[in-house]
């Protein structure tokens, strides 16, 4: 088979292949050309060309998601690879693999002047879980190291947990020349190891028979129907209460899943009765920033966090036992030994959220047409079972009051929060599943992205929903600069665009709503039938919309 000449990049092609890394997402460039074609060859590696290097390491991201395994992402030299830095922060914190592959020019131009040369090495490891700099050489002992670092660079991807690894590559010129693979490098198989967990569950299970107040929160994470199994068996606990948020994807009666909602019936006489003697925590990042203050002011007497590779994990400042072990490793080896005892703490929970939702129908069946309302029609309109993409900040927390009931499953980028990349990951995601995939974004995130529409692999499956409420409406919400007339323009930051017109240059079909009759319309047409992605674009009202959830949480606290 006919390969390039530069050794590295054939073995990191050849080895990719071997080891189950099947999706390559490409940027354009010159210093990468033995990359594309190393890559390009290979009949087991599907490449994809996306131009923007920012809006393709997203669009990796969102693959990666979806496909459990490492999506490479190969650009040229220079400022290229920083491009891909927000995407790679977020995938160290959601724990994602990407293999971040950088062409680069011959160390010894770094600093000369020369074109397209930056400090390139490790230029990302900050968030990475490894860094390697292949040789340049192609002796014997360099190709011995060149294979062994592509080896360790490949599996670490996935082991001993997922996350971003960059490998970067040096090549002189020429840069297009071929030749036929050789074969040179061994492949080195991964020998995984289950988590075991620490030989003190007597005194764990005492603990959880005991006590009479057990909190779970489990936050972001890929949770399984079996884990979901071994949750509900802890929920019929009477001393636990089990919350989850809407990108745990584990919404069952059993739970307390709309955690913000609930939150707003907790007062100084129910405090008390609310408040855990024990926290235990799996997962990744939490939405709720109500539960983190909340739980913070709390600090419980204990606070287990288990994760088999992440240290240290104090979100709530009152860490006292980092148990290493796999999540289910952890249910699985305490099914059984834990007792029920005589408390009413589930209980209390679940009246509180039962309250709650009450008062939830009752706000929202009041409601005029406000990002509230529009939310509530969503989650009611999108087709069932269907994937569902939550950009940052106003979308991922809106739905965190409603409750899933629809076989919804929930993703956003929530290990960074930021804006930058939401449409491209949703966009990369429904390419690699080809399931129905809903997008819901804001203006300025929207307008931030729209380069995740500059390429070809748009996946026909995708709807957006851009609820247009003046930009950054969230800071008409949050304390602080809703209260400085004077400063809101610097943090709402209206972006002036036809939202309309920038959907239809990308040749997408586009439709448009200002109150419930034509947002009826429009979801119509929205989820009707299409060969490329369409759009629906909601305007709400800037001033209304934090109106109404002010009220909406006033009127739940209300005793």
């Amino acid at each position: 088979m006919s390969t390039t000449d530069h050794f590295a990049a054939a073995e990191l092609a050849r080895l990719c292949a071997e080891k189950g890394v099947h999706h390559a997402v490409i940027s354009p460039g010159s210093r990468n050309a033995p990359l594309v074609i190393a890559f390009s060859q290979q009949p087991a590696i599907t490449c994809l060309q996306v131009i923007d290097e920012r809006s393709a390491a997203f669009f990796a991201l969102g693959m990666a998601q979806q496909l459990h395994r490492p999506v490479a992402l190969i650009c040229t030299s220079g400022t290229a690879v920083l491009n891909y830095g927000p995407a790679v922060a977020e995938a160290f914190y959601q724990r994602i693999p990407l293999l971040v592959i950088s062409a680069d020019r011959p160390e010894e131009w770094t600093d000369q002047g020369e074109g397209q040369t930056i400090r390139q090495r490790g230029v990302l490891a900050p968030h990475l879980k490894k860094s390697v700099q292949l040789p340049r050489a192609t002796d014997e002992l360099a190709r011995w190291q060149a294979g062994r670092l592509i080896n360790a660079a490949i599996d670490a991807t996935l082991l001993p947990a997922p996350g971003p690894v960059q490998v970067n590559v040096p090549f002189a010129e020429p840069l297009y020349g071929h030749a036929e693979d050789t074969n040179a490098v061994r492949l080195v198989a991964p020998m995984p190891t289950a988590s075991v967990m620490l030989p003190d569950k007597g005194w764990r299970a005492r603990q959880l028979s005991q006590s009479l107040k057990v909190m779970v929160l489990v936050g972001q994470g890929l949770w399984g129907d079996a884990f979901k199994g071994q949750l509900k068996q802890w929920a019929k606990l009477p001393q636990c209460a089990v919350l989850t948020e809407a990108t745990s994807n584990l919404d069952d009666d059993a739970f307390i899943t709309c955690i913000d909602r609930t939150l707003e019936g907790v007062h100084a006489g129910n405090e008390t009765d609310l408040r855990p003697d024990i926290l235990i925590t799996f997962g990744g990042a939490v939405v709720s920033k109500r539960i983190k203050g909340l739980l913070r002011k709390w600090k419980p007497d204990q606070h287990w966090h288990i994760d088999e590779a992440w240290r240290g994990y104090d979100t709530y400042q009152s860490l006292t036992h980092d148990i290493a072990v796999a999540p289910h490793v952890f249910l699985a080896q305490m099914e059984g030994q834990v007792a029920p005892n005589e408390s009413l703490y589930g209980e209390a929970w679940r009246m509180v959220a039962q309250r709650m939702r009450e008062g939830h129908e009752a706000v929202l069946g009041e409601a005029p047409f406000c990002d509230l309302a529009v939310f509530g029609t969503l989650l009611e309109r999108m087709p069932a079972g269907s994937d569902v993409h939550l950009a940052n900040s106003t979308a991922a927390r809106y739905v965190q009051l409603f409750d899933r009931r629809r076989g919804l499953h929930f993703f956003s980028n929530r290990g960074t929060s930021g804006i930058d990349g939401c449409t491209s990951t949703a966009v990369g995601a429904a390419h690699a599943t080809g399931r129905p995939t809903t997008l819901i974004t804001g203006d300025v995130a929207f307008c931030y992205d729209s380069n995740a529409f500059w390429n070809n692999h748009l996946p026909p499956e995708l709807r957006v929903v851009v609820i247009d409420n003046g930009g950054g409406n969230i800071f008409r919400y949050i304390e602080g600069p809703d209260k400085d007339p004077a400063l809101l323009p610097w943090f709402e930051a209206p972006h002036g665009r036809d939202i309309p017109a920038l959907v239809k240059s990308y040749g997408l079909a586009c439709y448009q709503a200002h109150d419930a009759g034509t947002l009826a319309k429009g979801l119509d047409d929205l989820y009707g039938p299409h060969e490329r992605p369409a759009v629906l674009v909601v305007r709400t009202d800037a001033e209304v919309s934090p109106r109404i959830l002010r009220a909406y949480f006033a009127k739940l606290h209300k005793p």
